[in-house]
């Protein structure tokens, strides 16, 4: 056996190749003969089968289909060298009535060594090579004769894929099998190379395809993903934002724009959001972004916006920096509606209101019939006394005797009553009054959760500090009435503001080492000319249906627990100040005993 490298340069499909023999340019110089143009029609047939081919079997089964018809061969192999083991890829071979028969599945070949000397030499030369035949003078031998045979000439054509050979077409040839020649060649590099294009393409195809099956089920996944997140956001009534600092404009979901009530938009500038604010918070609001910004820190708010015909809501908003690459800034964040949250909090409120101006009433009902009991029987005895006084002595003779005992009985039953009124007395004096530790910033904080309700449907913005240092010496109850009034005070002199946010400021601290100070504070109409004493005596009021008691009972409740009321008018603001003292080590040690 002979094993011979044909001169045969790597070269695109349809180049010409180089001549190597006389006979060879002979066939090439001169006319195109019938089996050349059978070639180059099978050549055209292929290359239409191949549009048609759907998958890699059948493109492999047209390319050998194609060769062995165009060579004439009895059987043509595709080789393909695996990662170094030779393997048979696909065959097509002549039946006895001359059919073709293509067969898949790969195998080992035989001669493994001869082919992989043919691969080394394809890898190296990109040349077909030719085995079995002197019919080219320039050969080499590369093949070990002795140990490789093969059963007729065979010709072996690289099948090229990004200038590498891991193919080999590979050609039994017979007795009329077609001139092996260059032209031959050419045709069989042009239809491995269209056979190759149109393999890769259908991979690409199918990549492509799986490409697109995995984007379609990421699509389906995203898509279920944003259904979920939008059905949670809606039934925790939270939209999600994205604020960004160089547009100043927000990307917003659907559960904000429902919250705000807007048409759905890509972006949405921030001067929209900012008109829907409340204007009696939208000054608190701004001043505590511009800062948080400045700062570029995290912000907590919760304010009103005003949403279609008028219609309050209460919002929760936290946002987060962030910054991108360019150092752009942008906040993301969150937007809650609790209007449903405060809107019970305050239908609470108003039920501990009421339920609580209930027990006082009760409280009075049930002292007013304790009183009337208690004044009734000395007032009864008197007055059946003094009857029976005046029929002893209208007598005739008069009984002076039975009257002076009756008018006695008159005095003793007056003394009864007076005693009843000393003791009532002593009730709304010091001695009534049963002092303990009070802890004042818990009563009031207790005081404003009580009022929170009505501040709210007033439109009053309450701020609270507390800082006393140690308990108060007092009764829990009566300070909260003193503060309850006073707030009240302050709430019904804020009802006729307007074009301003309506304030009031409660604060609690120490006053001196004996005392703590509780200041009442607010921006409303005050108490016009009057003097700031006047206000605490006994009728007097400023408001039309006042009874002018409230502010005198909260100076005698301060001044009985040691304190001092005092009333300030101030430029568009009134300030009340009342004083109690702290626990000292006596009062602590009478109160453990």
């Amino acid at each position: 056996m002979q094993f011979h490298r044909m001169r045969h340069s790597k070269r695109a499909s349809g180049s010409k190749a180089a001549p190597v023999t006389p006979k060879r340019m002979s066939i090439e110089t001169g006319m195109m003969g019938n089996g050349h143009r059978r070639q180059l029609l099978e050549i055209v047939q292929a290359f239409q089968q191949f549009s048609r081919d759907t998958s890699e079997e059948e493109v492999v089964a047209t390319f050998l289909k194609s060769a062995i018809s165009m060579a004439k061969a009895s059987r043509v192999r595709l080789i393909r060298n695996d990662g170094g083991n030779i393997l048979v890829e696909c065959e097509a071979r002549r039946s006895q009535n001359n059919a073709i028969v293509v067969s898949h599945g790969r195998r080992p070949v035989e001669s493994e060594g001869l082919f992989r000397n043919v691969f080394n030499s394809a890898s190296l030369t990109y040349m077909p090579v030719f085995l079995g035949s002197t019919s080219f003078v320039q050969a080499q031998a590369w093949a070990n004769p002795q140990t490789d045979t093969i059963d007729s000439p065979m010709l072996c054509v690289p099948v090229l894929l990004n200038e590498e050979s891991k193919e080999i077409l590979c050609l039994d040839t017979r007795s009329d099998t077609a001139p092996l020649d260059s032209t031959l060649v050419d045709h069989l590099t042009l239809l491995s190379a269209q056979a190759v294009m149109k393999r890769e393409n259908l991979r690409l195809r199918a990549r492509i395809a799986l490409e697109n099956r995995k984007i379609e089920e990421v699509e389906v996944a995203l898509c279920a993903n944003k259904r979920e997140l939008a059905h949670m956001q809606r039934m925790s009534q939270t939209g999600s934002w994205r604020w960004r600092a160089a547009t100043d404009t927000l990307e917003a979901s659907s559960e904000f724009l429902r919250i705000y009530e807007i048409s759905r938009e890509r972006s949405i500038p921030s001067g929209k959001l900012i008109n829907l604010t409340h204007p009696d918070d939208l000054p608190l609001v701004r001043i505590a972004l511009v800062k948080a910004i400045a700062a570029r820190r995290v912000f907590k708010l919760e304010f009103r916006i005003i949403v279609g015909f008028g219609e309050i809501k209460y919002v929760q908003v936290e946002g987060h920096p962030q910054t991108n690459d360019t150092e752009d800034l942008q906040y993301i964040g969150v937007t809650v509606d609790v209007t449903e949250r405060r809107n019970a909090e305050n239908a609470l409120q108003a039920a501990r209101a009421e339920l609580a101006r209930a027990h006082r009433l009760s409280t009075m009902g049930e002292m007013a019939a304790s009183i009337v009991h208690e004044v009734y029987q000395p007032l009864t005895g008197i007055i059946t006394n003094a009857e029976a006084c005046l029929r002893w002595l209208s007598k005739s003779p008069a009984e002076t005797a039975r009257a002076r005992d009756s008018a006695r009985r008159v005095a003793r039953d007056a003394r009864r009553a007076a005693d009843v009124f000393r003791g009532l007395r002593a009730v709304a004096s010091n001695s009534g009054i049963t002092k303990v530790p009070v802890d004042l910033d818990d009563a009031i904080r207790e005081v404003a959760f009580l009022l929170q309700g009505e501040l709210d449907r007033a439109n009053i913005r309450l701020r609270l500090e507390t800082a006393v240092a140690k308990p108060v010496l007092g009764d829990r109850t009566q300070i909260q009435q003193v503060l309850e009034n006073l707030i009240r005070n302050s709430m019904d002199a804020l009802l006729p503001v307007v074009g301003m946010q309506k304030s009031l400021f409660v604060n609690s601290a120490s006053h001196d080492p004996a005392f703590a100070m509780v200041t009442v504070q607010d921006n409303g109409c005050g108490f016009g000319k009057h003097s700031a004493e006047t206000l605490f005596d006994a009728l007097f009021t400023t408001k039309p249906n006042g009874m002018g008691m409230g502010l005198k009972v909260c100076r005698s409740i301060v001044e009985a627990h040691g304190g001092l009321l005092q009333a300030e008018r101030r430029e568009r603001e009134t300030v009340f100040r009342f004083t109690l003292p702290y626990i000292d080590g006596t009062s602590v040690n009478d109160i453990q005993n």
